[in-house]
């Protein structure tokens, strides 16, 4: 038994000499292991906010430290110095690549050592820390001249501020908007003459970027054809929630207006005002009120219109003023009986300007399933008289039966185009109606994807001779598309497919999520500035808790 055991163990042996050690496999190609380094806040406010990343690409792997640069003031425009003692590190790293310890939160005050292991074993020490750094942004945003009042056109490349006039200019204060924590001197707010050109430099934050303007009285040239292609600028992106301290919930209606500089957003319940410019909230407008989930609107020569909420019997009023310092006054009133609708006020839009020729439209609902609703209030403003309301229907189109549809004509003339968007049933199509016939005559098809989003909202404006016609996509589900879209409509020829393949297709939004579900509701408006060489996009997200402001220009350069 003992010998047959020494065999067996011999056998063993032999077994196991003949066995050779697994030859560790080493990649062809190792790239440099460690990419990139971001940090995001752990705690407070901007925790979940999708812009406060700050990240680090890694260009030189042979370095030994990691600084990751973090903007001294968060958001830009706040007073209080960013804390990074508490800050969460993530890595992006080749594939098999290895970080230890493990990164997580982290005292970006201090060194914090880490060794990466790339996928052929090699070993690399770094200390990653973090450094608060000045803003190098020294902008003028927004000029006006006070006497006479006049809104710069500010060209960014050339760094000049035309002022349009036939008027002579002299001695005048002005009124600017800079880069958050810049500085500008002279001070514009002293009294100059104007007559002649006059200069600003602009100093950022770091106190060594600089940026001089030339300010003077000129006319720039234009482009023969709406906006400059590459002109489109998107001038701020805000979370209502954590920006502004603006809560979504039920039945908060968001709509959207603009007089002058300034932005105003309704949630149904209160009408907040913003600069329109930089996106700082000013306060509540004189007058503000609760409009029972009912909507606003201005037209394009900044007449702010506000509307109620209301049913079949009652009363529906529309208000309006010109200025967020005065308290919107009666306009128009009647009692609702007009029409097949049950009710109105969700949503308002207006073409022209109320003082002298424009179309007022608000739609009207009434549920059915499938939706079979196709109507919406009209009142005909001309010389600055308003005509009475005419309850309208479109055919040939895709009906609703919701609050969430809105109306708006393509110009001042009643015979022109008017665009229809809504949603729900076979909704969140785009429809062309012939205002002569109201006959629906072209209609784009629903975005890739697009059906899961809230396509309730539509504007439209004549700018630099084109028509241009916008919407945006709420957020319904957590899984819609938030992107507004702009189309060219001066003729319909390209006016087919679907949002976002149209041939007429312009111009298509960021997408901001800041928020999930609650109340589906959104806005979209398109504002030329007075003299024509500027035009805005803006809109608002419920859902999103979205607040964002786009510009274009149609100056030759």
């Amino acid at each position: 038994m003992k010998r047959n055991i020494i065999i067996l163990f011999a056998a063993l042996l032999t077994i196991m000499s003949g066995c050779h050690k697994p030859e560790v496999l080493i990649p062809t190609e190792v790239r440099q292991g460690l990419n990139s380094v971001s940090a995001q806040f752990s705690e407070g406010e901007f925790k979940n906010d999708a812009n406060a990343k700050f990240t680090l690409q890694i260009s030189n792997p042979d370095a030994e430290e990691i600084i990751i640069p973090v903007p001294w003031f968060y958001p830009e425009e706040s007073t209080k110095p960013t804390e990074i003692t508490k800050m969460k590190i993530t890595a992006n790293l080749d594939d098999n690549t290895f970080i230890e310890p493990a990164l997580g939160v982290l005292n970006l005050t201090t060194g914090n050592p880490i060794t990466v292991t790339k996928a052929d074993g090699s070993v690399k020490r770094y200390m990653i820390k973090g450094e608060r750094r000045k803003s190098n942004k020294c902008a003028i945003l927004n000029f006006t001249l006070n006497t006479p009042s006049i809104n710069g056109v500010i060209d960014q490349d050339s760094k000049t501020i035309s002022l349009i006039t036939i008027d002579n200019l002299g001695m005048s204060t002005a009124s600017v908007a800079i880069s958050p924590h810049a500085t500008i001197s002279p001070d514009p707010s002293v009294s100059r003459d104007y007559s002649q050109g006059v200069t600003f430099t602009v100093t950022a934050h770091d106190g060594t970027t600089k940026a001089i303007y030339t300010v003077k009285k000129t006319i720039p040239p234009k482009i023969n054809y709406g906006f400059r292609p590459g002109s489109q600028t998107e001038l701020w992106a805000n979370d209502l929630s954590i920006k502004y301290g603006i809560a979504n919930g039920a039945n908060k209606n968001h709509t959207l207006a603009a007089i002058g500089n300034h932005l105003i957003l309704s949630v149904g319940t209160e009408q907040h005002y913003f600069n329109s410019t930089t996106g700082e909230r000013l306060g509540l407008i004189a007058g503000s009120m609760d409009l029972a989930g009912g909507a606003i609107t201005s037209d394009k020569a900044g007449n702010l219109l506000l509307c109620n909420n209301t049913t079949k019997n009652n009363v529906f009023k529309i208000w309006k003023t010109n200025s967020v310092t005065s308290a919107p006054v009666e306009f128009i009133t009647m009692t609702y009986t007009l029409g097949k609708g049950v009710r109105l006020g969700a949503k308002i839009s207006v073409q022209g300007d109320i003082t002298k020729d424009a179309i007022i439209t608000v739609p009207t609902w009434a549920w059915a399933n499938p939706p079979a609703h196709n109507e919406f209030m009209r009142w005909i403003i001309k010389d600055g008289v308003v005509g009475e309301p005419e309850a309208i229907v479109a055919t040939n189109i895709v009906n609703w039966n919701s609050g969430n549809t809105d109306v708006v004509y393509g110009s001042t003339d009643k015979n022109g185009h008017y665009f229809i968007t809504n949603y729900g049933g076979a909704g969140n199509k785009l429809n062309a109606v012939n205002g002569a016939t109201n006959n629906g005559v072209a209609m784009l098809a629903t975005s890739t994807w697009g059906a899961n989003s809230n396509f309730n909202t539509v504007d439209a404006v004549v700018f630099n001779r084109a028509t241009y016609v916008a919407i945006y996509g709420g957020m319904h589900f957590t899984y819609s598309q938030c992107l507004g879209y702009m189309f060219d409509v001066t003729t319909l020829d390209q006016f087919t497919d679907r949002f976002d393949n149209s041939p007429s297709r312009v111009f298509t939004t960021n997408e901001y999520k800041f928020g999930t579900p609650v109340f589906a509701s959104s806005d979209i408006l398109l504002i030329p500035s007075a003299d024509g060489y500027k035009l805005r996009l803006y809109y608002t997200d419920g859902n999103c808790r979205s607040l964002v402001a786009w510009e274009f220009d149609c100056i030759d350069k």
